[in-house]
């Protein structure tokens, strides 16, 4: 009998591409279609060659290379922000474990708001499809026109046309844009649930939400994971979080997990073990998870062990920084050096006293050896089209020696 077939299904930018997904995506759960790889199509906002990268990491259509599992149905490829993308195996158990632990018996009206070919926004279009009102899709999706808070309230109108059960799910950049427009902070707050992933929430932008009546749901997960698994820090039914005691890092455990990479048995070995994730994360879990940081996040620094996210953390919950990211690079003497991008809400600001300020607070915070050597003001951060950080972007600039202030 042959292998079931993987199709690579070109997913366009904006509300058609709901459509489209929404169609492959019922066949391939129930079995009666070929599994789907889900990929960007080429535009102005997403290169050839970062889909020629999603392509590798699923091989959709490479006869050379069957799936690995005829219980597949989805390959959703990682994000690829700090290394190349992986192809993650899901089937239609994994992927629907956390449906009722999120959305019960509701029938709620989601809205599309992130990529649809990322975990982030599939997770929209999949709950979407379990209930009966298709997920509403923004035009920013796929990053071809620009996410703005006029379409957004505008797009939580129209929800609450069909249903008073309106629910979206957010990273924290567009979170901090909606708050700054009245009109969004309104429409964020007339929302039954806001899903805040894709990485850390700062502590500036949840006192924000907070003071305007918002309630903000953080999540932390992995396209691994099935996406966001752990809310409020808390795990989701269904879901286990044990600490390596060793190591540290963060275990996740549940019919959620995924059945490997495809195509890299050897790396599906490392992380897959017993319906269960390493995730890379290192953390500590009593009542509550606390994520430290990444493994290979910690360097060292004049012999002190530094990690990168807390630095960052540091930065991005300072008064008038918009969003900063920090990576770390040798320098000519072999020790690491780290390097803060920052984009300012006031561009205007002297930036030579911003260093000097966020110098002095992150010694205070973390020690001197957590302080930045590298300082640029970029007037926004590279991101890939699910709006993640492009670090290997920031990476690549760190060689511009022109950029940086120290």
């Amino acid at each position: 009998m042959p292998a079931r077939p993987l199709l690579h299904l070109s997913v366009p930018p904006g509300a058609e591409g709901v459509s489209v997904l929404t169609a492959a995506l019922r066949t391939a759960l129930d079995g009666t279609g070929p599994a789907i790889a889900p990929i960007p199509t080429v535009t102005s906002a997403t290169s050839a060659h970062y889909v020629s990268q999603l392509l590798a990491a699923t091989r959709p259509g490479d006869d050379s290379n069957p799936l690995e599992s005829d219980g597949i149905a989805v390959v959703l490829a990682t994000s690829g922000s700090t290394s190349h993308p992986k192809g993650v195996l899901h089937s239609s158990a994994t992927l629907h474990a956390l449906s009722h632990a999120i959305q019960g018996d509701a029938n709620p009206q989601w809205i599309a708001a992130l990529p649809v070919t990322s975990m982030g926004g599939f997770n929209v279009v999949l709950r979407a499809a379990e209930t009966e009102l298709p997920a509403m899709g923004m035009t920013s999706l796929g990053g071809l026109h620009p996410f703005t808070p006029e379409e957004f309230s505008a797009t939580v109108r129209a929800a609450f046309q069909r249903s008073d059960d309106v629910r979206v799910s957010l990273v924290a950049a567009q979170v901090r844009r909606l708050l700054g427009n009245a009109e969004s902070t309104d429409a964020l707050r007339a929302c039954a649930q806001i899903l805040v992933g894709g990485g850390p929430l700062p502590a500036s932008t949840a006192q924000a939400a907070q003071a305007a009546g918002i309630r903000l749901t953080t999540t932390y997960g992995a396209t691994e994971t099935a996406g966001g698994c752990v809310f409020n820090a808390q795990p989701l039914s269904g879901v286990d979080i044990t600490i390596d005691p060793v190591s540290s890092e963060i275990v996740l455990s549940g019919a959620m997990v995924a059945l490997g990479y495809r195509n890299q048995p050897q790396h599906t070995a490392e992380r897959f073990f017993d319906r269960s994730y390493r995730t890379g994360d290192l953390g500590t879990y009593q009542s509550m998870l606390v994520i430290d940081g990444r493994s290979d996040d910690v360097i060292t620094i004049n012999g002190i062990n530094v990690s990168i996210n807390a630095v960052e953390e540091v930065i991005n919950n300072f008064e008038g920084v918009q969003l900063a990211a920090v990576v770390a690079q040798p320098s000519t003497d072999g020790e690491f050096e780290l390097y803060a991008a920052i984009t300012l809400e006031d561009a205007s600001v002297d930036q030579p006293e911003v260093v000097k300020i966020l110098c002095a607070s992150t010694q205070t915070a973390l020690g001197k050896a957590a302080v930045p050597r590298n300082f640029a003001f970029l007037d926004s951060l590279p991101t890939l089209p699910n709006n993640k950080i492009d670090r290997r972007a920031i990476i690549q600039l760190t060689h511009d020696g022109a950029l940086w202030q120290r």
